[in-house]
């Protein structure tokens, strides 16, 4: 069950997957300070959709092109000086092109994505991604 959050939103993020050697693996990213392990996230631009905030930050912090296959929950964060809305994205990656932003990208197990991630609604998120997966893997 998706939690109940109140719009307006204020960031796009993705949970990312993709396919290697048989084994599904998630995409984590080192946060902008290198303190934390996040996926990728951030502001909706003016004019810009939440899909493609979701792709260009995805593209920004880890250098991943991507599709999205499927909408996620919004979910609400708060850190020590920001709190928002955020809608994730399940997004399957097709490509890269190197990070802008000189992020370290680590593409792990569900599991060892889980124990990495800071914040609980990344994890969460992670959660809500992966079971999609595991649902429509071979159709994807």
């Amino acid at each position: 069950m998706s939690p109940t959050v109140t719009k307006p939103l204020t960031h796009a993020g993705t949970v990312v997957f993709r396919e290697a050697d048989g084994e599904l693996l998630y995409l984590v990213v080192s946060s902008s300070d290198g303190a934390n392990w996040v996926l990728p996230k951030g502001h909706i631009e003016p004019a810009e959709t939440p899909q493609l905030a979701s792709l260009r930050e995805l593209e920004e912090e880890a250098g991943i092109l991507g599709e999205i296959v499927a909408p996620l929950s919004e979910r609400k964060f708060k850190t020590s000086d920001k709190k928002g809305v955020i809608q994730y994205f399940l997004v399957r990656a097709v490509g890269s092109t190197g990070s802008m932003e000189g992020r370290t990208v680590r593409w792990e197990r569900e599991t060892e994505a889980l124990g990495l991630l800071t914040f609980p609604e990344a994890g969460a998120a992670l959660l809500e991604g992966a079971a999609i997966v595991r649902q429509m893997r071979g159709k994807i």
